[in-house]
């Protein structure tokens, strides 16, 4: 009776490599016509953008535009501070070995640090270092035999694969907007000096075909008033938002990973009914990644034989990224900015951010272990000086995260976020920061097995007639009852019951096994 090979395709998203590289970005900024000359540079910061990637042979083609931001002390008797925003465009290769165009790429650009110099009264050089990140994953489509049937005396071995199925992904955006009228004892509104947006996710669900995802824009405003006492006035306001985003396939609780990222803010001043420049309209764009992933578990047949008759047999070895598991956790850091060192006093914080930075991570103990940094920035008015500085301090993080099974040797994939931000001015020298950072945890581990492809029952017939009735098997290192078996052309469950085994899957080196001759009478 010859036998049936019933396949299947085993469908895993493999990570074909990953590389992070540093770019220089420079550029120079240019005062415009309509805003007066610098004086003084108070403060430059910004954020990089990444608006195309393309996968072509062994490398990805970044490129995006790095955004600032800068506020400038002016010879303006009327208004002494002004802002202007700038951007420099950027264009990098990230090469890695073996990607092609049919797969598919996520690429992040951070800001690492911004250097800058006055050239003349009315433009800026600036020189921008980036880490550029770029990860490619492809589609694997495995060929396997899930089963064999057929022919008496068949003995089958599987072995289990735990691997993430992405049902879908979806990037996708929204547009959020309000009206934000200043409260009655802040000032009319002169000019915006500084308008910083940061969106936070606060729930996500997933239904049928869906992921609804709610967050947060949480915008902060700086602008010049027309008191004559406190003439930069600070303001926060909070934008809800609930976004849809379709992912067919997905069903209810299923896993998911999400990334939000608020961009494009646009804003303009109006009258309010009594004529008064007191409303700011703001308007901008959420973009939202979310990807809706189940975790499986898939036997493959990875050995065969028969007790009756000989089997040509045909394997393959393929390497399988098995997923061992994956956790989001949020850790609470907390911190103080503190500006005793240099003698000064705050009288008025315009303007705190926060940008979380992997520096380590490693499996120890069955625990992933995640170090980092956050990275401070705080902007204030000097009460004695009465100039606008900002300060910068790094506040360490280190997180446990337990995911069962996990051991050393095990490749890790770790991204951070930031997940919430809030500030209290503890008294005129020190700010108390906590901030709730999000670490997206996987670990995977990547599996050699060899598997029947085919499998052919051959017209030989195994004679076992003239073989000893009982044989003594010194088991070799490495050996397993499945080694053993096959071997003398007997079972596993025949040899755990003739010896009395206790645990089958723990067989030493020197073990005497009993093997006894069986006879088939339909043979």
């Amino acid at each position: 009776m010859s036998v049936e090979l019933i396949k299947d395709l085993l469908k895993i998203d493999q990570t074909i490599g990953k590389d992070q590289i540093q770019a220089l970005v420079e550029g120079e900024i240019t005062v415009p016509d309509s805003k007066p000359k610098i004086n003084k540079v108070l403060n430059i910061d910004g954020s990089a953008e990444v608006l195309e990637k393309r996968i072509v042979k062994d490398k990805v083609v970044v490129s995006g535009i790095v955004n600032f931001k800068v506020l400038y002390s002016a010879k303006d008797d009327n208004q002494p501070i002004h802002s202007l925003d700038s951007k420099a465009d950027f264009s990098e290769e990230i090469e890695i070995k073996g990607v092609t165009d049919q797969m598919m790429g996520d690429v992040k650009a951070d800001i690492e640090h911004i250097d800058y110099s006055m050239t003349d009264e009315d433009k800026i050089g600036v020189k921008t270092v980036l880490s550029i990140e770029g990860k490619v994953q492809a589609e694997d489509n495995i060929d396997i035999v899930k089963e064999i049937q057929g022919t008496k005396g068949l003995q089958v071995k599987k072995e289990k694969i735990k691997y993430n199925n992405t049902v879908g992904f979806n990037n996708t955006t929204t547009i959020v907007n309000e009206a934000f009228e200043l409260e009655e004892e802040m000032p009319d509104i002169i000019d915006i000096l500084r308008v910083d947006s940061k969106a936070f996710e606060r729930e996500t669900k997933i239904v049928d075909d869906k992921a609804i995802v709610a967050g947060t824009v949480e915008v902060s405003i700086m602008y010049f008033g027309d008191d004559s006492e406190n003439r930069i006035n600070q303001f926060t306001r909070e934008i809800p938002f609930t976004h849809f985003v379709e992912i067919p396939g997905a069903l209810k609780d299923m896993d998911y990973i999400t990334e939000i990222k608020a961009t494009d803010p646009v804003y303009n001043t109006r009258d309010d009914i009594n004529g008064n420049v007191r409303v700011m309209d703001f308007e901008a764009i959420v973009k939202i990644n979310a990807k809706v992933f189940e975790q499986r578990e898939k036997e493959v047949t990875v050995d065969t034989y028969s007790t009756n008759k000989k089997f040509d047999i045909t394997k393959k070895e393929i390497d399988v990224t098995e997923n061992i598991g994956t956790l989001t956790k949020k850790e609470d850091v907390k911190g103080v900015i503190d500006v005793s060192e240099a003698n000064e006093i705050i009288q008025n914080i315009y303007n705190v951010n926060a940008k979380p930075i992997l520096t380590d991570y490693r499996i120890i103990e069955g625990k992933v272990v995640i170090e980092g940094l956050v990275n401070t920035n705080m902007l204030y008015l000097e009460e004695e000086s009465e100039e606008i500085k900002d300060i910068s301090k790094e506040i360490p993080f280190k997180v446990y995260a337990d995911i069962d099974n996990v051991k050393e040797g095990m490749e890790s994939e770790v991204n951070v976020s930031l997940d919430n931000l809030k500030f209290n001015k503890k008294n005129s020298r020190e700010v108390e920061v906590d901030i709730s950072v999000k670490n997206n945890i996987s670990v995977n581990r990547t599996k050699k097995i060899n598997i029947i492809t085919e499998a052919l029952e051959l017209e030989e017939d195994i004679d076992k007639r003239n073989r000893p009735s009982i044989t003594i098997y010194i088991a070799q290192e490495n050996d397993t009852l499945w080694d053993i078996a096959k071997r003398f052309n007997t079972t596993v469950e025949e040899l755990i019951s003739t010896n009395e085994i206790m645990t089958p899957n723990n067989i030493m080196p020197g073990e005497k096994i009993i093997i006894e001759k069986h006879l088939d009478m339909d043979f």
